[in-house]
């Protein structure tokens, strides 16, 4: 008697630990993760810019933390028309735009 409810009590509890271990029946989400903003070195490439540059470019930085992606495009605008600008800073602001627009470009409805 003692071995039966031993051999019960085995079974219901192997039932319980693989009794989840079956195929979904649901499917699994195929949207990609939304690309993620690298703006790392966006900040240290003006920390030594004008006070009106420097301005801007946190302008940018809240936009993006903000997801206002268009008002950063247009501040990124107005950084890349400046003719100041070292070739290491026309490199990240070109980079952040394209990251940007990819970002805007996964959001887009489809």
């Amino acid at each position: 008697m003692k071995l039966q409810k031993f051999l019960f009590a085995v079974l219901v509890a192997g039932l319980v630990v693989f009794g989840g271990c079956g195929k979904s029946d649901q499917a699994l989400p195929t949207t990609p993760p939304l690309p993620v903003i690298n703006a790392v070195p966006f900040r240290p490439a003006f920390a030594s810019a004008t006070p009106e540059i420097k301005a801007i470019a946190d302008q940018v930085m809240m936009s993006i933390q903000g997801s206002a992606y268009s008002d950063a495009l247009k501040g990124l605008g107005k950084l890349g028309s400046n003719s100041n600008l070292t070739d290491d800073q026309k490199k990240i602001i070109k980079d952040l735009v394209e990251q940007v627009r990819n970002k805007m470009a996964a959001m887009a409805p489809k």
